[in-house]
């Protein structure tokens, strides 16, 4: 069983231009997110004979700044629509069983949480699985991603709007979506050659390309909560938790 980590990581970013090579505690994010991985690859050395880390970026200085902490590095084109699509181009010619994209803007995410994500969908041969976490603070935010689910833990709908909507009464939480997947290799296959989805186009969530063309996406319960960097704002909170 091979298993591929994959951190697509861009620079031009709308909210936040050359967001990777942002420091927080004295570090570039890209290099704190790269950290995470190699945490979950020397966990999984008893369970998996074989795991790799790839960053996957389109520029230059990204690159050179992932080279001096020894990271693997590929480079991929600047027009690509998503960090999904960055990451098939970056391993399309590599050898894997499964591959996880690991957001390059989540230097929080707990390495428990990765593993069990990794393990559990190893274990049921999930086509595509993900992480959620029981929320009830900052849910108004768009830049907070909610989910349903139904009974067999396959997401119903992704959404920045808050879901389900309390008609009477607010729900006890929402499930926050943790945007780390990870993919069988013909489902990451899959993805790249459907193309941009009509809900993806209005809700700018890639995820919900699969669910639009049937394809399941399980939620697996996270046990810690994370926070993205999305604007520069965020990193002085990021910083408190490190």
């Amino acid at each position: 069983m091979k298993l591929i980590i994959a951190i697509p990581s861009r620079y031009g970013s709308k909210r936040f231009e050359g967001k990777p090579l942002a420091l927080i505690k004295n570090k570039p994010l890209i290099e704190l997110v790269y950290l995470r991985a190699k945490k979950v690859k020397d966990k999984l050395k008893n369970s998996l004979e074989n795991v790799d880390i790839v960053i996957a970026t389109d520029d230059e200085r990204i690159k050179e700044k992932c080279l001096s902490f020894d990271a693997k590095v590929i480079m991929t084109d600047s027009n690509l629509p998503s960090g999904t699509d960055r990451i098939y181009h970056a391993t399309k010619d590599m050898e894997y069983d499964y591959i996880v994209n690991l957001q390059g803007d989540e230097p929080l995410i707990f390495e428990g949480d990765l593993i069990r994500l990794i393990e559990e969908t190893i274990k049921h041969k999930y086509p595509c699985a993900t992480l959620v976490y029981k929320a009830k603070e900052n849910v108004e935010n768009t830049d907070v991603v909610k989910v349903v689910i139904d009974k067999e833990k396959r997401a119903l709908y992704f959404s920045r709007s808050k879901i389900p909507f309390g008609r009477d009464s607010e729900p006890e939480f929402y499930l926050k979506h943790i945007g780390v997947y990870i993919y069988k290799r013909e489902i990451l296959e899959k993805f790249v050659s459907l193309g941009e989805s009509y809900l993806e186009k209005i809700e700018k969530l890639e995820q919900l390309r699969l669910l639009e063309n049937g394809i399941p996406i399980y939620c697996i319960f996270a046990e810690k909560d994370t926070i993205s960097v999305d604007r520069k704002e965020d990193i002085p909170l990021i910083e408190k938790y490190l």
